[in-house]
């Protein structure tokens, strides 16, 4: 498998991907993965339109998403894999996907979460799924840069939300 960078970012395709990240880890292939967004029609064809001209994107359930890394045609590709939200990296996880590091980028504030940073809000599903994650060994980053610190964010994590945890 050559996934090099798995984000979980509720805004999927957007400037940073598109232009920070992608320079900075030099990806061949951007993989959007959630259920949801793989089975709507408009979402998909809305997300490969703002894709640039010769960049490989794919859209695919978490169970597909997987699937493809495992694949042989995934085999000379650099992967990035964006995913929509926290329940997404663990189901990738639980479906047999391999990662050492989930980088955790924008979520947006949804009913129930509460703040963990100016741009991340969680809810109490996304950070039992972190706290699986983490107990898998996975670490766990908040950077919405590539140049920002590559810190465990963990700790943070924990001591934010102790009654989820």
């Amino acid at each position: 498998m050559t996934v090099t960078h798995v984000r979980m970012d509720n805004r999927l395709i957007h400037g940073q991907v598109l232009v920070s990240w992608k320079s900075h880890i030099e990806i061949d292939h951007l993989i959007v993965t959630n259920d949801k967004v793989a089975s709507d029609p408009l979402q998909i064809t809305l997300l490969k339109a703002i894709t640039p001209i010769g960049a490989k994107i794919s859209v695919f359930s978490i169970e597909d998403c997987v699937a493809y890394c495992k694949s042989k045609e995934a085999e000379n590709e650099k992967i990035f894999i964006i995913a929509k939200l926290p329940e997404d990296g663990f189901a990738l996880v639980e479906k047999g996907l391999d990662m050492e590091m989930l980088n955790l980028g924008n979520q947006a504030f949804v009913r129930g979460a509460k703040k963990l940073s100016n741009t991340v809000y969680m809810t109490e599903s996304g950070v039992k799924s972190l706290r699986k994650l983490h107990e898998k060994g996975i670490r766990i980053t908040c950077r919405m840069m590539p140049t920002d610190p590559d810190t465990d964010y963990w700790p943070i994590i924990e001591e934010t939300f102790p009654e989820w945890i």
